[in-house]
């Protein structure tokens, strides 16, 4: 049995435009290529590295910003055939896990949406550790397993490098925020497919 360590978005869910509308609403000069090398690297860090000047906001407009944005994002549709490809690895004894950049905010209500919450058994999302490798390593921990029994599926170049670091095995799918370009812009030993489709995720995972 494996234990499979699922992104969220853009990977499981149609959320990758609604994140990059929130992005804008920060920095408003943002651009499209921008966003896209933030996501080359680690999220937080990476966006903390951003030279350009952030909106100025109360306490109050930024709570309301947040609700509206986990509340957008909660609205999101899973990708067609991921939900069915969840509940067969979930009823094969595979355990499913998350590693996000996204906070509980914005993940729980999504996945409660889905009805797909209860599949995972272990929810790496930001309040956890803000690095995926950190979270690589707490998944090792809690199931006593070896990285080579963990997969990650990602549709980030930066989340391929992070799990280069935690020398996790990554399929990277191109429906999300990356395209095939990115992933073939060096050579990460730990990539071991790019897929175009969930079916093609599908069979490969079977």
């Amino acid at each position: 049995m494996k234990c499979i360590v699922f992104d969220m978005d853009g990977v499981l869910f149609d959320s990758c435009a609604i994140a990059e509308e929130s992005i804008v609403q920060q920095y408003p000069d943002i651009t499209k290529e921008q966003q896209k090398e933030i996501l080359a690297g680690n999220f937080h860090e990476e966006l903390a590295k951003l030279s350009l000047v952030k909106k100025s906001e109360t306490a109050e407009e930024k709570e309301i910003r947040q609700m509206q944005y986990a509340y957008n994002k909660s609205q999101s549709l899973m990708y067609e055939g991921m939900r069915e490809m969840l509940f067969d690895l979930h009823s094969l004894g595979h355990k499913i896990a998350l590693n996000t950049s996204a906070w509980d905010r914005n993940c729980l209500p999504l996945m409660e949406q889905a009805q797909i919450l209860h599949l995972f058994d272990f929810m790496g999302t930001a309040e956890i550790s803000k690095s995926k490798v950190e979270k690589f390593s707490l998944i090792k921990e809690k199931y006593s397993i070896e990285n080579q029994d963990m997969i990650f599926i990602t549709d980030t170049l930066g989340d391929v490098r992070e799990a280069k670091i935690a020398n996790v095995p990554t399929v990277a799918v191109t429906w999300g925020a990356h395209n095939e370009s990115y992933f073939k812009r060096e050579l990460n030993d730990n990539l071991i497919a790019v897929v175009n489709t969930v079916d093609e995720l599908r069979t490969f995972l079977d």
